[in-house]
Formats: C-alpha cells, sequence, structure tokens
C-alpha cells in the first residue's frame, strides 16, 4: 500500500469515526428533548388525573381543582416549544404528524391551554355540576391532540419488549 493510499484509508477512518461520534452525540441531543417533553405533558396528566381524583372519590380537594387547571393551562403554553426539536425517533409516543401539521399542532395545545383557563374560572364557582363539565370539555381538548399525535397504548415504546 503506498503512502497515498494509507492516507486515504487514515482519513477514510477518522470520517466514519467522526459522523459515528456526530450521530451519537445527536442521538443523546434528541433523548434529553424528548425526556424534557415527556415530563411537560406527564404534569399535564398529573394534573388531569389529580382533578379527576377530586371528583370522581368526592375528595375534598374542590379548591385544588383550581390549582390544577391553572397548572394545565400555565403547562399548555410550554408545549410548542418542547415540541419544536423533530424527533419521533426513539423512546417516544410523538407521532411524526406533530411537525407535519405544526399549526394544527400547536393550535390543539392552545385549545386545550384554552380549556383549562376556563376551569379555572368555572371552579371558583364551587358549581360541582359546571366543573364536571367544564371538565370533560378539557379532556376532549386533550384527546383532540392525543388522537392524531401520540401512538395508541398498543404501539407505545412503553410496551416494546
Amino acid at each position: 500500500m503506498t503512502r497515498v493510499q494509507r492516507t486515504m484509508w487514515g482519513c477514510l477512518v477518522v470520517l466514519v469515526c467522526l459522523g459515528f461520534s456526530l450521530a451519537v452525540a445527536q442521538a443523546q441531543e434528541d433523548e434529553a428533548f424528548i425526556q424534557y417533553r415527556q415530563k411537560v405533558m406527564a404534569s399535564n396528566g398529573a394534573s388531569m388525573g389529580a382533578i379527576g381524583d377530586i371528583l370522581k372519590n368526592k375528595l375534598p380537594y374542590q379548591g385544588h381543582i383550581l390549582i390544577h387547571a391553572q397548572d394545565i393551562q400555565r403547562m399548555s403554553t410550554a408545549i410548542p416549544d418542547a415540541f419544536k426539536k423533530e424527533s419521533a425517533a426513539g423512546e417516544t409516543d410523538a407521532k411524526p404528524e406533530i411537525w407535519k401539521e405544526w399549526d394544527k399542532f400547536t393550535a390543539a395545545a392552545e385549545a386545550m391551554g384554552k380549556e383549562a383557563a376556563e376551569l379555572a374560572q368555572v371552579a371558583q364557582s364551587g358549581n360541582m355540576e359546571a366543573i364536571g363539565a367544564q371538565v370533560k370539555k378539557l379532556g376532549e381538548a386533550c384527546s383532540n391532540c392525543h388522537k392524531p399525535y401520540r401512538k395508541p397504548k398498543e404501539e407505545s415504546y412503553k410496551n416494546k419488549p
């Protein structure tokens, strides 16, 4: 092998290693973004779950519904930023449709925030019937985003062996 050939092979090895390193770094960065957005969404899920527990179990925390609704409304404003980095591969249930239909996705997050803000208003009344009706509307707003943009449970990365 000539000196030129050895140099070319050496350059090729360096380029392959560099490419591999960049791919690994990109995968780690994507995973960090995915973990963050999962926490944003889990926060909303925890608040919805708490509201459901209060209503279903008739817990004496009706005043907390306002707090949870406000939390959901605030977190709804973080959703677009949390999903700006396109990454639908790996341990995520995000569908690629999020980025293909970005305007619809962000509008769905905004709609959820509006329903949560409305729940916060209704919660102040103490009228449990009105609160229940608004919780249903908020749940529908959540579903309007989950159905088109989140993988169904049977396809979830959590259910993969």
